[in-house]
């Protein structure tokens, strides 16, 4: 680096002023500096840090990626600029490394086990010691759990954890994502544990306290897929006001499946909730927020079924505005399981085939 800059070299006395001197310029050109971020890497065998602070990503060529991961937490020092300027690291520190799953394909080449990753941002294939690969066959897509990382001269070493099948198996590409992405898709014990100990369907102690909704009309409206049905509906033309004030509008009832009644607050069904947030939907499966039992059936407005319910009950006037509500627990019974498809078709014509269907 001193020839580089080519600084003279100082003369006695002056040691403080060309230290100053190169803090200056390591300052001004980014290099010499030490930062922390996280590797990316490029299915072409280099790889990127993308730093904490937000500045530029700092480039790892070939060799630097070869003791490195794609995603971890690596501290890199700035080493130099390519002829574009942008700064070329050297990894100092692997600070960590997260516990994510390797999804490959395992192969044998010349009696040697390995595993391609099918995230070609690893760059390096995985050896397998052949006491590691459990039942997994040759072609098979597996998950592994790395049990020695990889080396400046070493490939990393892991084992299979996981079989998920052959690669060209229905919904493999979901059994992919759902693990490359780190998809919460298995249940703890004790949420299941205690999924089973609720009942198979509403009970008479359960609708204690909660208006009786049983009569009245409410449907579902979703999708042709769908398999839980969240929220119900009910309109009726209303009167808004009294007198010459009186004008047109509607009644409101807005149903959702009331999940508190049985999900406790820390309870182990709530907290494994909580970690997925949301439920997530693939083209050909769900990988539901609550356990099945929840999701399909106590907590799914399935039609002719009491289910318990949370209800929102409002006066909308012809424009749109809402004059008048009030919340309360309720007891429903889905009249039908309507799609958006046969909806729109109802609307579209209320005399039509669709329409005198669904009359009642």
């Amino acid at each position: 680096y001193l020839k580089l800059v080519r600084l003279p070299i100082p003369p006695p006395g002056h040691f403080r002023k060309e230290s100053n001197c190169i803090k200056n310029i390591s300052q001004t050109s980014g290099l010499l500096d030490e930062v922390e971020g996280i590797v990316q890497g490029h299915r072409d065998g280099h790889g990127f840090v993308q730093r904490d602070d937000g500045q530029s990503d700092i480039y790892l060529p070939p060799n630097e990626m070869r003791a490195v991961l794609h995603k971890d937490r690596v501290k890199v020092r700035v080493v130099r600029s390519d002829r574009k300027g942008r700064p070329e690291g050297r990894v100092l520190e692997i600070v960590e490394r997260p516990q994510q799953p390797i999804i490959g394909r395992l192969l044998q080449e010349s009696g040697v086990w390995i595993v391609a990753p099918e995230d070609k941002r690893y760059g390096q294939d995985v050896l397998i010691p052949k006491k590691a690969t459990g039942a997994a066959k040759v072609g098979q897509v597996v998950v592994l759990e790395l049990t020695e990382p990889p080396a400046l001269y070493g490939q990393p070493v892991g084992r299979v954890k996981e079989i998920l099948g052959e690669i060209d198996d229905p919904g493999m590409e979901i059994e992919i994502a759902v693990r490359k992405y780190g998809v919460p898709h298995e249940f703890s014990d004790a949420c299941i544990a205690l999924a089973r100990t609720l009942p198979d369907k509403v009970r008479p102690q359960d609708k204690k306290h909660r208006v009786d909704l049983t009569d009245v009309p409410l449907v579902t409206i979703d999708g042709e897929d769908a398999r839980d049905f969240d929220d119900a509906v009910y309109c009726e033309p209303a009167t808004l006001g009294k007198g010459k004030s009186a004008a047109k509008g509607w009644r409101l009832l807005v149903a959702i499946a009331d999940v508190s009644h049985y999900v406790d607050n820390g309870s182990a069904i709530d907290i494994d909730a909580y970690d997925r947030a949301t439920s997530v939907y693939f083209p050909r499966r769900v990988i539901p927020m609550l356990p099945e039992k929840l999701s399909n059936g106590l907590c799914s407005l399935n039609p002719e079924v009491e289910r318990l319910c949370m209800v929102c009950d409002m006066l909308v006037s012809e424009a749109g505005d809402v004059s008048a509500y009030q919340f309360y627990p309720a007891v429903m019974w889905s009249h039908a399981r309507f799609t958006y498809t046969e909806v729109a078709a109802i609307l579209a014509n209320t005399r039509g085939p669709e329409a005198l269907k669904r009359k009642d």
